[in-house]
């Protein structure tokens, strides 16, 4: 059973990964200005540039959202020609998605405008505070074990 000051040292801890995850997901809004791109329209770009391929059941669990969400954003993806969709012929119930040359192209420009959006903006001040909420985290882990 676990005492009081376990306890508060746990949820500490949980705080402050919440606080990096806060952080990280700021740092990539602003990376991904000017890209065009939604944070999950870009997740899945870079997704399928990582995997290849992979239907909307496995962008779904990749992403922890219903698969009317990745159908609107992959929908969008479609009709601006960065992504396409080849049914199985062996399994019609089974789409596969993919980047298309013009979806290549534009996750390298993605990739290279984030770079630069971060560069850009006061990296500086989001780095530190980052680095000392990783500090802090270090710190609770060690009490706790």
């Amino acid at each position: 059973m676990l005492n009081h000051r376990q306890i508060k040292n746990q949820f500490e801890s949980l705080t402050t990964l919440q606080a990096i995850q806060n952080q990280a997901y700021q740092m990539l809004v602003q990376g991904l200005a000017k890209t065009d791109f939604s944070m999950r329209e870009w997740g899945i770009l870079v997704y399928l540039e990582q995997h290849g391929q992979a239907t909307a059941s496995e962008l779904s669990d990749a992403f922890t959202v219903t698969r009317t969400l990745i159908y609107r954003n992959t929908w969008r993806l479609i009709q601006d020609n960065l992504i396409q969709s080849q049914v199985n012929p062996n399994d019609r119930r089974i789409v596969w998605l993919s980047l298309t040359v013009n979806g290549q192209e534009r996750v390298q420009e993605g990739v290279r405008q984030v770079q630069a959006n971060l560069k850009a903006f006061n990296q500086s001040h989001n780095l530190e505070k980052l680095a000392k909420y990783v500090e802090a985290l270090s710190q609770q882990l060690a009490r706790i074990n």
